[in-house]
């Protein structure tokens, strides 16, 4: 790794760093500390010079960010460069080299664009620290393989290796009966990867052709469902299977020993804009990040709030689950005039309640863009009814129009994210009052 010595000074300052006591604490913690951060954001980052109080800072998505890309980062680089230097990386498939010396991150842009990110070697490490302090299973002292299957390697993940942890990048555009035989080979202690890629390995092992015995699975990328996550700890006989919900905009959650997941509020500040009394869109402000500043980012993800506090204590925000994204929130007509909306859960449960998900996990609800629904799954014709029983069910009590309904194979593109529930297009969300 570039510091070893500086990744293990972070891990042992947020593995023993004392805990929060009560939210009133973090809260008090995290004022101070973005105090500190506008402080140095508006002296050094072009776009924030003449707003150095947080509140007036306005309101971006990823849009804004692209758009004045050179403005928010304090070392010069413009979008055009970073875009031309991380897509040669993705061409070639080689992530060791670095842009004037900061690692440039792309996203696999999930929301139809993609989002870039520069991180420098003090951040790169700090992360490095942070994620290691989160989920090594014993001491980082220990010798540890981790096995991390991902569409692009980065130096940022490559920050985790160390003469002990052995950190193993697997391209999901790989041959998967080679990477079959070297997870067989190196015995991973950890496991990471999107919960498709997941649930494939989960399915070679149980059908015995893949014997490895992770001592952790981490999800990452994709939204994990729960049906899914069951059928990961039956195959893996694991009691948790962790999340880490990371992306172009930092690391803003992860599970905890009791395997709920949690905002890392010590390093970020969460704005929630909810939808209703349960679910919310975070706005970002990353607390440390400095070379590209977040501050006030607005996401289109869906998080639902848990109800019940978590048994670990810990004061912050703990998350029932990660729903999707508002992109996805089907909409119909109602019937007594304008537009329904239904959220992404509503629809997967139409699936899971005619028990049409049970047998392999595999489906995807599209909401194409004339607001008809193809299911993608592969079911008998009693299925198909159960299903169409579902979605009238759901349609009667949401006080909409049901519209046609078609049912396709099971596809989903190899390498793209998987999404359960996707709508194309606006379908409607313009007229909705």
């Amino acid at each position: 790794m570039a510091d070893g010595l500086d990744v293990l000074l972070w891990y042992l300052y947020y593995k023993y760093r004392k805990p929060f006591r009560s939210r009133d604490k973090l809260e008090h913690w995290q004022k101070r500390r973005l105090h500190r951060q506008m402080r140095y954001v508006s002296s050094h980052i072009p776009f924030y010079h003449k707003r150095g109080k947080w509140g007036t800072c306005p309101v971006i998505d990823k849009g804004v960010w692209m758009a004045h890309f050179q403005e928010m980062n304090g070392v010069g680089i413009g979008r055009e460069e970073a875009e031309d230097f991380a897509l040669s990386a993705e061409r070639s498939r080689d992530f060791v080299p670095r842009l004037r010396g900061i690692t440039v991150g792309l996203s696999s842009g999930t929301s139809g664009r993609r989002g870039i990110f520069l991180i420098s070697d003090q951040e790169k490490n700090r992360w490095a620290g942070y994620i290691l302090a989160k989920f090594l299973p014993g001491s980082i002292f220990k010798q540890y393989t981790i096995a991390f299957f991902m569409r692009a390697d980065s130096n940022l993940y490559q920050a985790v290796s160390s003469g002990r942890i052995c950190f193993h990048f697997f391209d999901l555009y790989g041959d998967m009966e080679e990477h079959l035989k070297r997870l067989c080979k190196m015995q991973p202690d950890i496991l990471a990867g999107q919960p498709s890629l997941l649930l494939l390995l989960a399915r070679e092992r149980m059908e015995g052709r893949l014997d490895i015995c992770p001592r952790l699975v981490i999800s990452i990328a994709e939204v994990l469902e729960k049906e899914d996550e069951r059928q990961l700890q039956s195959a893996f006989g694991l009691s948790v299977i962790h999340q880490v919900y990371q992306c172009t905009e930092g690391c803003l959650a992860t599970t905890c020993s009791e395997g709920t997941l949690h905002l890392n509020e010590d390093i970020v500040l969460i704005e929630r804009e909810y939808l209703d009394g349960q679910r919310f869109v975070p706005v970002v402000t990353d607390l440390v990040r400095r070379t590209q500043p977040v501050i006030r980012y607005r996401l289109n993800d869906i998080l639902v709030e848990r109800r019940r506090p978590c048994t670990c204590k810990s004061p912050c925000i703990a998350l029932e689950k990660i729903e999707g994204r508002e992109d996805d929130i089907f909409f119909f007509s109602g019937r007594e005039g304008g537009m329904k909306r239904v959220f992404p859960d509503f629809i997967r449960r139409c699936i899971l309640f005619a028990g049409s998900g049970e047998r392999n996990g595999e489906y995807r609800v599209v909401q194409e863009t004339d607001c008809s629904i193809t299911v993608y799954a592969d079911l008998e014709e009693q299925e198909k009814g159960r299903v169409l029983q579902e979605f009238t069910r759901l349609s009667d009590d949401g006080g909409f129009v049901l519209p046609a309904i078609a049912f396709r194979p099971y596809f989903c593109e190899p390498g793209r994210k998987m999404k359960r529930v996707e709508r194309k297009g606006i379908c409607g969300e313009d007229t909705l009052p």
